[in-house]
């Protein structure tokens, strides 16, 4: 039997070129596909969605969060101590599976009710066989699109070797892929230097698997590019001190970056940016890190926005007479825009990820993913662009609806199947494993 279901009325940011926008319509779903985008569709019986009074946009795409720290949120709230790598990352090795499984699951229902519809977790918390598909498992029960990232890198390398990590990665890409579903595999290739680099890469693109690889350091992309490992389905993370030239190689190999702004400009170089941009490097965004940040997508695009806006004047005083507060606007400045910061987290966030012929956009035929946000309580959007109060007069109360693969997976501001003293107790469960080992 269809199950049909109809938004209404609706200001709607379609994120297609062909569609573009409308002061008000109406998001015609059958089966989980949308059917038709515009004013005043003929639904039938269809369940109604009243979308009167919100924007309707695409649903959010986080291109890198690590969801097996939600059960540590908050304990690193300071990353310039260094103890990110002193502290947070050593206590993986009294994580459980049940811990991992309650990390994602609750993890990926706070990222549902921010928004975001698709989610890259990135797991560098594997430590046995048991991990991953617990991981799988719970990402699966919220609802949640996810491109599960599994990582070679290891932290167990005497309890779990490469030879063991290899015949797992198969075997959970295997049983859990499914690229017409709502879960895919991809891979984490162990950072420059280790032994196994480029075997871990070659794995990976023989499944014809997403890989990513995170880059702290200059150089990495020069001797990547040496070997001959570049490509558009490797996607660098961080990547703050990669120099020009390596972003031209970059560019020459179609090769994206993933920029996760609170982590990256913590302390650090943030105009990777611009620089990526300048030279046509794909460039998306992720939360990164729980023990640190909420995983609010759309929270991050605002730190960026203010970021951005803030190193695109500084670097224009430093080359042009500036008079006054702000310099001119030209084309390029400034470089991120309220539309295509929200564009960056849905069509161009799902091409890097090799998902645009399924999810990006509000497109005919692609599925229902699709986020409604309340203009209220405080008036309607009188801003021109859509996008622009999105970014910038909304905050997580506003997010009202978010369908997934056309489920609704929260209405009213309410999480289906949520239940948050079940999460609490999942997390005190889990901190008292890990923290009282």
């Amino acid at each position: 039997m269809t199950k049909r279901t109809i938004v209404t009325g609706a200001e709607t940011v379609t994120m297609d070129p062909a569609l573009g926008d409308f002061p008000a319509a109406d998001i015609l779903i059958e089966d989980g596909a949308i059917v038709a985008v515009g004013p005043s569709l003929d639904a039938g019986d269809a369940e109604r969605i009243d979308g009167s009074g919100m924007i309707a946009l695409p649903g959010i795409i986080d291109a890198h969060t690590c969801l097996w720290q939600t059960v540590l949120r908050g304990y690193v709230p300071d990353l310039w101590p260094g103890t990110y790598n002193t502290k947070l990352l050593p206590l993986r090795r009294h994580y459980t599976p049940e811990d991992n499984f309650n990390a994602a699951y609750v993890g990926a229902y706070e990222m549902l009710s921010y928004g975001t519809t698709t989610v890259v977790d990135y797991c560098h918390n594997l430590g046995g066989p048991d991990h991953a598909p617990r991981s799988i498992e719970a990402l699966k029960a919220s609802g949640i699109r996810h491109l599960f990232t599994y990582s070679f890198m290891t932290f167990e390398p005497d309890n779990f070797p490469m030879a063991a990590r290899y015949e797992d990665a198969r075997r959970i890409h295997d049983r859990f892929h499914d690229p017409r579903g709502l879960t895919t595999i991809g891979f984490g290739i162990d950072s420059i230097g280790t032994p196994h680099l480029a075997e871990q890469l070659a794995f990976s693109r023989a499944l014809a698997a997403p890989s990513c690889i995170h880059v702290n350091e200059t150089g990495t992309i020069a001797r990547l590019d040496a070997d001959g490992l570049l490509g558009p389905d490797f996607l660098v993370i961080h990547g703050n001190l990669i120099t020009n030239a390596e972003l031209d190689r970059m560019a020459e190999a179609r090769m994206p970056l993933c920029f996760t702004p609170t982590a990256d400009t913590q302390g650090t170089p943030a105009d990777v940016v611009r620089r990526a941009h300048d030279r046509g490097v794909d460039v998306v965004f992720g939360c990164d890190i729980p023990c640190s940040i909420a995983s609010d997508t759309l929270g991050q695009l605002r730190v960026m926005f203010n970021v951005q806006g803030f190193l695109d004047g500084a670097m224009e005083r430093s080359f042009a007479t500036v008079i006054g507060r702000r310099p001119p606007v030209r084309p390029g400045l400034p470089l991120l825009t309220p539309r295509k910061l929200i564009e960056t987290a849905t069509i161009t966030a799902a091409r890097v990820l090799g998902l645009d012929d399924r999810i990006g956009s509000l497109t005919p035929g692609k599925r229902a993913d699709i986020v409604l946000i309340r203009k209220g309580p405080f008036g309607d959007s009188s801003a021109p662009d859509a996008c622009a109060h999105v970014l910038l007069q909304t905050s997580p109360r506003d997010i009202d609806t978010v369908i997934v693969d056309g489920e609704t997976r929260m209405k009213g501001g309410v999480l289906a199947g949520f239940d948050p003293n079940r999460a609490a107790t999942m997390i005190r469960a889990s901190r008292q494993r890990i923290l009282g080992a």
